[in-house]
């Protein structure tokens, strides 16, 4: 290999470290809704309780309603919006069925949807929930299933009274 190819890779190799590490993550600015094990789902406010009510309080825009029989457990499912964001809200119970039964159910949702999304196999949504959803988390008796990202749910959160 001669010289000035050998400068160019070298080059290209130190734009591409310098690139990648200037996309690094950053920590989020409220740590309080940030578990410490990545893989664990983001729980808030366990000890309350909440009705699509206290989040049409604050500021999320109630749509459509699901049927509760496609989602074990739930007691209520609704689609709406939140800052120009999709957030299905799926309420339980209790904040324990939330955890015990809301979580696997999010998660297989947006594992679906990522398959979806790179043309994976299809999966019945005969339920009518929204295919978007990459993110999740856990306020007390309710489960927030995310567009593209957790952002939106996570101010949403932050403004229930």
């Amino acid at each position: 290999m001669n010289s000035n190819k050998r400068t160019f890779i070298t080059f290209l190799a130190l734009v591409i470290a310098i690139t990648l590490s200037a996309c690094g993550s950053t920590e989020p600015a409220d740590q309080s809704i940030v578990d410490d094990d990545s893989t664990a789902p983001v729980v808030v406010l366990a000890d309350q309780n909440f009705t699509p009510e206290s989040f049409i309080n604050a500021g999320w825009k109630k749509s459509k309603e699901y049927d509760t029989a496609t989602v074990r457990e739930s007691t209520e499912i609704w689609y709406g919006f939140f800052q120009q964001k999709d957030i299905e809200i799926r309420f339980y119970a209790s904040h324990e069925a939330a955890i015990e039964h809301g979580v696997p159910s999010a998660e297989e949702s947006i594992e679906g949807a990522v398959k979806r999304s790179k043309g994976g196999e299809l999966l019945d949504v005969s339920g009518g929930s929204f295919t978007g959803y990459a993110d999740f988390l856990v306020a007390g008796n309710a489960v927030l299933l995310c567009e593209f990202d957790r952002t939106k749910c996570d101010v949403l959160v932050s403004t229930l009274k």
